[in-house]
C-alpha cells in the first residue's frame, strides 16, 4: 500500500538477463543486477517517488549504454552512428545524450580518433584519394577541419605518388588494350576514387619516364580480329572499312594507325 508518497517493492524475480521488480501499486519495471546492487533493492522496502524515478532513469541509461557498447563491438563508430542506432531502438533523446556523454568520458567514443582511423584505412587499404575520403566522412556529419587535418597528414603528395605509381604499373601490365585506352580507363578509375587530375597526370609522366614502349601490333591485331568478326556479318567494302576504323578508334588507337592497318588488310 502507498503511504506518504512512497511505494513498496512486493516482489523481485530473477529473469534470464534482468530482474523484474513488482510494486504494490500493481506496476513493475526491469532492472539489471548492477542497478539492484547500486540502489540496494530488496523485497518490502519503500521507495519514494523521487527514488523510483531516479532508479528507472538510471536503468534506462544503463540499458541504452549496454546496447551502444554491444554496437561498438562490431567496429569504430561516430557519435552520429550511435545517436542513429539508439534512436532506431526508440531510446529517448535525453537518455541518448547521457549515453553519449558516458561513452566519451571513458574513451569508447571519439570522433577524432574515428576520422584518423578511417582516413588511414580508406587511403592505405582501399586506395581511395582525398576527395573520395572527404565526401565519405562528410556524410557522417563529422568536423570538416578535423577531416582536412588528417587527410593532409596521411594523404601526402609523396604517399599518393607512390600509391598511384604502383596502381598504374599494375593496370598497364594486365590490360590488353592500346596505350591511349589504358591511360583513359586508369585515369577515370583514379579520378572516381578521389584523386585529382593533376596528381594523376604527374604520376603518369613519372611512369612513362621508366616505361618501355611495347609493340602494340599484336594488340591492334587482336582488336581488329574481334571487330572484323562482328562487323563482317553486316557490312562489306567501304562501309566495312569505315566501321572497323571507328571501332579501333574507340578502342584507343589513333585514326591514322587504324586507317593504315585497315588499308593493309585484304578486305
Amino acid at each position: 500500500m502507498k503511504v506518504g508518497g512512497k511505494v513498496k517493492i512486493t516482489n523481485i524475480t530473477k529473469l534470464k538477463v534482468k530482474y523484474k521488480i513488482e510494486l504494490e501499486n500493481g506496476k513493475s519495471f526491469y532492472a539489471s543486477e548492477d542497478t539492484i546492487i547500486k540502489y540496494g533493492l530488496i523485497k518490502k522496502i519503500d521507495l519514494t517517488n523521487d527514488q523510483l524515478k531516479e532508479i528507472i532513469s538510471h536503468e534506462s541509461i544503463e540499458s541504452a549504454y549496454s546496447k551502444a557498447v554491444h554496437y561498438l563491438q562490431y567496429g569504430l563508430r561516430t557519435t552520429q552512428d550511435i545517436v542513429d542506432y539508439l534512436t532506431k531502438k526508440e531510446i529517448a533523446p535525453n537518455v541518448i545524450n547521457e549515453v553519449i556523454k558516458k561513452l566519451m568520458e571513458i574513451g569508447y567514443l571519439n570522433d577524432e580518433h574515428y576520422i584518423e582511423a578511417a582516413v588511414m584505412d580508406y587511403f592505405n587499404l582501399n586506395n581511395k584519394g582525398p576527395y573520395w575520403i572527404k565526401r565519405k566522412l562528410q556524410e557522417k556529419d563529422l568536423d570538416n577541419d578535423i577531416i582536412d587535418k588528417y587527410i593532409s597528414k596521411i594523404c601526402t603528395k609523396e604517399a599518393m605518388i607512390e600509391m598511384l605509381y604502383k596502381i598504374i604499373e599494375r593496370e598497364f601490365n594486365v590490360r590488353r588494350e592500346s596505350k591511349n585506352k589504358k591511360v583513359q580507363k586508369i585515369t577515370q578509375k583514379l579520378y572516381t576514387n578521389g584523386f585529382t587530375s593533376d596528381i594523376i597526370r604527374k604520376v603518369f609522366d613519372i611512369f612513362f619516364e621508366d616505361y618501355e614502349e611495347e609493340n602494340e601490333d599484336d594488340i591492334l591485331e587482336e582488336h581488329f580480329r574481334r571487330a572484323y568478326h562482328s562487323y563482317s556479318r553486316r557490312y562489306e567494302g567501304y562501309a566495312l572499312k569505315q566501321k572497323l576504323i571507328e571501332k579501333l578508334m574507340r578502342d584507343g588507337f589513333s585514326y591514322y594507325t587504324a586507317k593504315d592497318f585497315i588499308e593493309k588488310q585484304d578486305l
